[in-house]
């Protein structure tokens, strides 16, 4: 019961969005366990809906070693179905942060993507139990799609594919339906450009964090 405590400071404070992977990691009162079809539906219909908010793209203070917002932006995210999400209107200069700027030709291509319109970020989810009062605190996994921009640099075109970790304790979302707050975070996981894929750790990852206003 105290980690759900801290769970629900966690979503009713923007910036305790930040540490609400402690706030998993650490539960000792979860129940983890596949819903059943009844069970999924009822999460799915206490989280459905458009939800306008903030997503903050977050990077570690020199100094304290702490998480810390770098940029934000406004943005809506949209939960349709009980397998899908969209992240809506998200700013390319917060995928671009997948790019590296190991060579010029990469800042130079971060720089160009950086640039483009906002765009879709389309995810899959997974309702999950994770918590016993599962009811209170619906959890779902989330798997984001990749997202393709196609820049020219110098007169050369680029694809670019930005790509995001899946399948990871550290790619979720939930929501306590008594205060209705929300928080999603989905990780950059690199860019693919011109089909080479990077070779990129997930402790190197870029969290996006999503906040319900």
């Amino acid at each position: 019961m105290k980690k759900l405590r801290l769970l629900g400071l966690c979503l009713l404070v923007a910036v305790s969005a930040f540490t609400l992977t402690s706030c998993l990691n650490d539960d000792d009162d979860n129940s983890n366990g596949v819903p059943t079809a009844a069970e999924k539906a009822q999460m799915f219909n206490s989280v459905k809906g458009a939800y306008s908010g903030k997503i903050y793209s977050i990077g570690t203070n020199v100094q304290t070693g702490k998480s810390t917002p770098t940029d934000s932006a406004d943005v809506v995210c949209s939960i349709n179905t009980d397998s899908t999400m969209v992240l809506n209107y998200v700013p390319a200069r917060l995928l671009a942060l997948a790019i590296d700027t190991t060579t010029a030709e990469h800042k130079a291509i971060r720089e160009a993507v950086a640039a483009q319109d906002p765009v879709n970020v389309n995810c899959y989810i997974n309702f999950y139990k994770y918590y016993q009062q599962w009811s209170t605190y619906p959890f779902w996994f989330i798997y984001p799609t990749g997202v393709t921009f196609n820049v020219s640099v110098n007169g050369a075109s680029h694809n670019v594919v930005i790509g995001f970790w899946g399948n990871s304790t550290s790619s979720y979302g939930v929501m306590n339906v008594t205060t209705r707050g929300m928080s999603t975070q989905i990780l950059l996981a690199g860019a693919t450009i011109d089909g080479v894929q990077p070779t990129v750790s997930i402790s190197n990852a870029v969290p996006l964090v999503f906040v319900k206003k």
